[in-house]
């Protein structure tokens, strides 16, 4: 969070313990801020988080969310929901959380779904493009093969929930090197070969918006499948659909389940 009021945090924390199969199982909200004047203390007795932790402001939340990863890879939660203070599209998020969730979620996206692009070429249709190669290197570090025309699926809007299984997948490096990218000002994510003029700050890095994409990637859930059979957030469901539509489970069992 930066200047989001508490009651955000809170009103979404209270949803997720509201569904059963979350609610269950005594969730633990862990709250990062990064604005300079916060007081943690009282953040935390206004959000009854298990923990505030103040980080400085670069990155934006993909930032935070490398962090956290890095910062608590021996004591990962079996599953964590990555949000940002105020979640997009709350109602559907909502339901998308009910309707796909489950104890073997292994990576669900909480953003709109149906886009994904060729590797080596990757763009979407909001003007984004990835000129520097960096899909098709991190796909060949996650996958241990290079993808050529292979189809990546995209991510959106920050919102996602992982496994640990799924986390600890990758090498750690992997994610040491994505925050360098962001934080260190001399990393070829904050130069002009990369940015090719296109507005750039440690606050506000260009490349936090690739790595935004990148999650499904990154946690090998790049299924062509889940573009094709994932609901929008705002059908919800589909007619002989199964909770596989739009995600990838660690344990199989379980793809079959249909509404």
């Amino acid at each position: 969070m930066y200047h989001e009021p508490p009651s955000h945090i809170i009103d979404t924390f209270s949803l997720l313990k509201s569904i059963p199969s979350i609610g269950s199982k005594s969730p633990r909200l862990i709250l990062y801020t990064k604005d300079p004047l916060a007081d943690t203390t009282e953040l935390q007795r206004l959000t009854n988080a298990t923990k505030v932790i103040q980080l400085p402001n670069v990155g934006r939340e993909g930032h935070t969310y490398l962090h956290h990863i890095i910062s608590s890879w021996d004591d990962l939660a079996t599953q964590t929901f990555f949000l940002q203070a105020s979640v997009h599209n709350p109602r559907q998020f909502s339901a998308r959380v009910e309707n796909y969730y489950t104890s073997e979620t292994g990576m669900l996206s909480l953003g709109f779904s149906g886009q994904s692009c060729e590797c080596n070429s990757c763009g979407d249709r909001f003007g984004w493009q990835d000129h520097s190669g960096i899909v098709e290197k991190t796909w060949k570090e996650v996958f241990n093969q290079t993808c050529g025309e292979q189809r990546v699926l995209l991510s959106y809007k920050g919102q996602f929930v992982a496994s640990a299984a799924r986390l600890r997948a990758n090498d750690k490096k992997l994610y040491e090197r994505l925050m360098m990218a962001l934080e260190d000002p001399d990393s070829w994510a904050h130069q002009q070969d990369y940015l090719q003029g296109r507005p750039d700050s440690l606050n506000a890095p260009y490349f936090g918006y690739t790595l935004e994409r990148m999650w499904s990637m990154i946690l090998q859930c790049s299924e062509e499948r889940i573009a094709a059979l994932c609901p929008t957030l705002i059908s919800g469901t589909r007619r002989g659909g199964s909770k596989s539509d739009c995600q990838c489970f660690d344990f199989r069992k379980i793809s079959e389940a249909a509404f």
